[in-house]
């Protein structure tokens, strides 16, 4: 594309091309150029730089710029002048400041927004703000506003999404408990830590996984999914006839609803994404459950139990990671901040002991430790050992 030479505000201090701010290559001026720059629109000013570019004024604005020879007779010069005269005018018409060409993308431009912020902008959504289609929006101002939103409900704005959903953002709660929330959901205050709340979320919870077989159709389908009462769940919630048997295959304990609601949408999608044939289509099982998805082919099984293998391994870890001087026994963990509960002799475990536990001992303790945490657990399926 062309290069600016020089601003056309200047142009009436020129005199001659001698004036110009460019070294003059002394080559012959030929008649044919200066009629094919007539023709689109420029005059020849003459030779600069080397034997390839030439000077060339625009006829519209009087600005002056520097073209290939080869351009001026084979296709149409673009004046930058003219074109920075548009980009300004729109910015104008979308309620933006110019500020001049993004140096490191030729698409992009830098604009002063109203609220006296710079932002940097491509040409074309500029063009959609001017024409109204969408808003110039501030990522500074709007920061500023999900700060604000956060402290409305005792939470503090951490950043982006660790994890790179756009929707969400990582938020620390006044008990000092960070976790990631759906920004729409923050708005609203439809939302609750953890850590130390009272609702679904921060209460203990469960993965399960359901055998379905309907006799009257000889349908049989796989369920993972994750609730704080599989055995209500399916009784009641899923809608199934009344003729349906459901086994519950294994349940996984988790510490909160949260940890659950989140593991169990990643197990779905990792699902989804490698294992598309043990996918269920809706249509094939909505006459017989109110669900749209999270149903599986009964040859998924050793897929499914793989994964919940995963998420108890990484549940337990993560708490031995939490607590590396040794695990906290079955009293500790069922009694909490009860200030009542008596506390295990601190001699019981020494570090080196702690050390040098078997892994699969310590799962075993976790294990152990949530189903006493748990009783849900030994009501219905007897997994207390």
């Amino acid at each position: 594309m062309s290069t600016t030479i020089l601003p056309s505000h200047a142009l009436h201090h020129l005199l001659s091309v001698s004036d110009l701010p460019l070294v003059i290559y002394p080559g012959k001026m030929h008649a044919h150029w200066a009629e094919a720059a007539r023709a689109k629109g420029f005059d020849l000013i003459a030779r600069v730089r080397d034997r390839l570019h030439v000077a060339l004024r625009c006829q519209t604005c009087g600005g002056v710029h520097v073209a290939r020879h080869f351009v001026v007779m084979n296709a149409q010069p673009l004046c930058p002048h003219c074109i920075e005269a548009r980009w300004r005018e729109t910015a104008l018409a979308a309620g933006l400041t110019w500020l001049g060409r993004d140096p490191d993308h030729r698409h992009y431009g830098r604009y002063l927004l109203p609220c006296d912020h710079e932002v940097r902008r491509q040409f074309s959504f500029v063009e959609r703000v001017a024409s109204g289609e969408v808003a110039p929006r501030c990522e500074t101002c709007l920061v500023h506003r999900e700060e604000a939103e956060a402290l409305r409900f005792g939470w503090m704005r951490l950043g982006r999404d660790p994890q790179g959903n756009p929707n969400y953002r990582l938020y620390r709660h006044s008990c000092g408990h960070e976790q990631r929330i759906a920004r729409a959901n923050l708005q609203w205050g439809q939302c609750d830590c953890a850590g130390c709340g009272q609702s679904w979320t921060a209460k203990p919870s469960y993965i399960y996984l359901l055998d379905i077989r309907h006799p009257g159709t000889r349908r049989h389908y796989l369920k993972l999914g994750y609730s704080s009462h599989p055995l209500k769940r399916h009784k009641h919630q899923l809608g199934l006839p009344k003729d349906a048997e459901v086994e519950v295959g294994r349940v996984v304990a988790m510490p909160t609803g949260h940890d659950a609601c989140a593991r169990e949408k990643a197990a779905h999608a990792e699902l989804r994404r490698l294992y598309p044939e043990a996918v269920v289509p809706n249509p094939e099982y909505a006459d017989i459950m109110n669900v749209v998805s999270e149903i599986y082919r009964p040859e998924a099984l050793a897929i499914l139990q793989k994964t919940l293998d995963r998420i108890e391994t990484e549940v337990a870890a993560g708490a031995c990671i939490r607590t590396p001087n040794g695990l906290s026994d079955q009293g500790q963990i069922a009694g909490g901040n009860n200030p009542e509960t008596p506390h295990s002799d601190p001699e019981a475990h020494t570090p080196d002991e702690a050390v040098t536990r078997n892994p699969e001992a310590m799962l075993q303790d976790r294990a152990a430790a949530w189903r006493g945490r748990l009783p849900i657990l030994v009501r219905h399926w007897g997994l207390a050992g």
